[in-house]
């Protein structure tokens, strides 16, 4: 099944643009068994001014997606070290001030 899981996560990373990649990916690092405690859609309340699709936050990681790949590379970019892109999909981490342990294990997860 994680196979499966990872084909159908790597097409939409691939550029799907799909409104649901961000909790895709957060339903991801739960089965990986990652940490994302107190998961939030913040979609509504923040992805206007942001310029992303969907916004999950968590108390260790926030996970935006964004239509395209451009899209998601411009906006982590603003970040530096404190965001991850990967085709639609940023990972950002300055708000819950992740630790480097967890940033390397959330983007081998995404990356996988």
């Amino acid at each position: 099944m994680r196979w499966w899981t990872a084909v159908l996560l790597g097409a939409c990373l691939a550029g799907c643009g799909s409104a649901s990649a961000a909790q895709q990916v957060v339903d991801q690092f739960v089965r990986d068994g990652l940490p994302v405690p107190n998961p939030r859609d913040n979609t509504e309340k923040s992805c206007p001014q942001l310029g992303c699709e969907q916004l999950i936050t968590t108390d260790v990681v926030s996970v935006l997606s964004f239509v395209d790949e451009s899209a998601a590379t411009r906006f982590a970019g603003r970040f530096g070290p404190d965001a991850f892109s990967r085709g639609v999909i940023v990972l950002q981490y300055a708000a819950a001030r992740t630790p480097e342990e967890l940033r390397v294990q959330f983007e081998s997860s995404l990356v996988g």
